[in-house]
C-alpha cells in the first residue's frame, strides 16, 4: 500500500487523541520520541508534539482503522469543545480589542506605541485561531459601527491569521502576520476626526487627506522600538495595487510583499462586510465579487482563491435563512462540503424568537420538524429580522445554547 497518500499535514494545535503521527517537520533523531510514528493516546502526548514541532504528517489509513470510535466521539462532543473554544476566544478576542482601543488612543495623543503588549496578545489570537479557527472568524463577524476603526484592526489581523493558517505559516510567521494586520490602520489615529468619522461622501481634497494614513502609518512604527519592519511595510503599502494604480506610491506587484497582498484582502473584505458612518455593511458574496473582479489587478489572484477557501461559502457568524423560513447563524464550517455547515437556528419560520437549536447539515439525519431536510435558502445582512447577533452572543445566550 502507498501509504504517502494517506498522509495529511497538519498544524500540531489540529492534533487529536486517535490520532497517528507518522512523520514530524523536524528529523527524528532531533526530536526526543522513541518511535518514528506513534498513537496519540493523551493530552500528554499532544503537549510533548506542540513543544518540538509547528507540523506534523498524520497518516489517515492507521487512524481510521484503529481509531474511529474516537472520531467519532470527538464528532459527538462538538458542542462541548466548541463551547470551551468560543469561551476562550471571546476572553482573547475582548482583551485584544481594549488593548487596540488604548494603543490607538496612545498614538492619536502623540504617546509611544507599546509594542511588546501588542506582540503579546497577537501571539494569544494566533493560539486560539490555531485552537478554533471558527470560533475566532465567528467573533470577527459581531461588528458594532460605533467601534468600526478597532474592530476592523483586529478583524483584519485575524482574518490575515486565518489565511496564514491555510497556507501553513509557521507560527512565528503568523504572530509576524498578526502583528502586521493590527496595526495596518494605526496611520489614521493622526487623520481628523472630521474626516475619519465623516457620514457623507469626503472631497477630493479630504480624501487627498485620507490617503496620507499609510504614510502616518510608516512613520509611527519606524518611530517604535523593536517593530517587526514587515509590519512597517504593511503600513505604508496595504492600499497599493499590483497593477500599478495604489497609493501611496503606486507601485507594481514585483515590489509588493506576500504580508501585504494578504493583509490587503482581509482589509478590503472586513470593509465591504462591516457597517460604517456612512455606509451599510454588504453580504459577504458582494465582499467576494469585488475581490473576484479585481483578481490579478488591484489583488493576488492566487490569494484571493485561497481566502475564499479558507473562510468558506458560508463563513462562520453569517446569518442564514432555512428553506423552511427558519433563521440560524453558522457556527462551523464542513471542509468537506461546503454548503453544509453547522448552523444554530434562532428564530422560528414566523422570525420570532426560539430556543437555539444546532443543526448540522452534513447529517442525513438533520430533518426540521416536517421531516424536510433542512437547507440554506440565503445569507441574511447582519441584523435582519431584527436579530441583533452581537448582543445574542455578548449576553451568552450562544454558550447556554451549545
Amino acid at each position: 500500500m502507498n501509504r504517502e497518500k494517506h498522509l495529511l499535514k497538519i498544524h500540531v494545535y489540529e492534533l487529536k487523541i486517535g490520532m497517528f503521527v507518522a512523520q514530524l517537520d523536524i528529523p527524528w533523531e532531533k526530536s526526543p520520541f522513541l518511535l518514528q510514528g506513534f498513537d496519540i493516546k493523551s493530552p500528554a502526548d499532544i503537549s510533548a508534539v506542540q513543544q518540538v514541532c509547528d507540523y506534523v504528517y498524520i497518516d489517515t489509513s492507521r487512524q481510521k482503522d484503529t481509531h474511529g470510535a474516537v472520531s467519532d466521539e470527538l464528532s459527538a462532543k462538538f458542542n462541548q469543545s466548541f463551547e470551551g473554544a468560543f469561551g476562550a476566544a471571546r476572553n482573547t478576542y475582548q482583551s485584544t480589542s481594549n488593548l487596540v482601543k488604548s494603543v490607538m488612543d496612545d498614538i492619536r495623543f502623540g504617546n509611544q506605541l507599546n509594542v511588546n503588549a501588542v506582540k503579546s496578545l497577537v501571539s494569544d489570537c494566533v493560539d486560539r485561531v490555531l485552537e478554533n479557527p471558527d470560533a475566532m472568524m465567528l467573533l470577527t463577524q459581531l461588528k458594532n459601527k460605533d467601534e468600526y476603526t478597532s474592530q476592523h484592526s483586529l478583524n483584519v489581523s485575524i482574518m490575515s491569521i486565518l489565511l496564514g493558517r491555510h497556507l501553513n505559516y509557521s507560527v512565528e510567521d503568523l504572530n509576524k502576520l498578526g502583528l502586521s494586520g493590527l496595526l495596518h490602520d494605526m496611520g489614521k489615529m493622526k487623520i481628523p476626526l472630521e474626516i475619519l468619522n465623516k457620514e457623507g461622501n469626503l472631497t477630493p481634497d479630504e480624501f487627498k487627506v485620507m490617503r496620507t494614513h499609510a504614510m502616518l502609518g510608516r512613520d509611527i512604527l519606524m518611530s517604535s522600538r523593536d517593530i517587526y519592519p514587515g509590519a512597517i511595510d504593511v503600513a505604508y503599502m496595504h492600499h497599493e495595487k499590483l497593477d500599478g494604480t495604489g497609493y501611496p506610491r503606486g507601485i507594481r506587484d514585483t515590489g509588493i510583499s506576500q504580508f501585504v497582498r494578504i493583509v490587503a484582502i482581509a482589509d478590503v473584505y472586513d470593509a465591504i462586510t462591516s457597517d460604517r458612518v456612512y455606509q451599510k455593511g454588504r453580504l459577504h458574496l458582494e465582499a467576494i465579487n469585488t475581490l473576484t473582479h479585481n483578481r490579478k489587478t488591484h489583488f493576488d489572484g492566487d490569494l484571493v482563491i485561497k481566502f475564499i477557501d479558507c473562510i468558506g461559502i458560508y463563513p462562520v457568524g453569517n446569518p442564514v435563512e432555512m428553506t423552511n423560513g427558519e433563521v440560524g447563524v453558522v457556527i462551523a464550517g464542513n471542509s468537506k462540503q461546503k454548503t453544509k455547515p453547522k448552523v444554530m437556528i434562532l428564530l422560528n419560520a414566523e422570525k420570532i424568537e426560539r430556543e437555539a437549536l444546532i443543526i448540522d447539515l452534513a447529517d442525513p439525519a438533520c430533518v426540521d420538524s416536517k421531516g424536510e431536510a433542512y437547507r440554506i435558502y440565503k445569507v441574511l445582512h447582519q441584523n435582519q429580522y431584527g436579530l441583533n447577533l452581537r448582543d445574542y452572543f455578548n449576553d451568552g445566550k450562544f454558550l447556554s445554547a451549545t
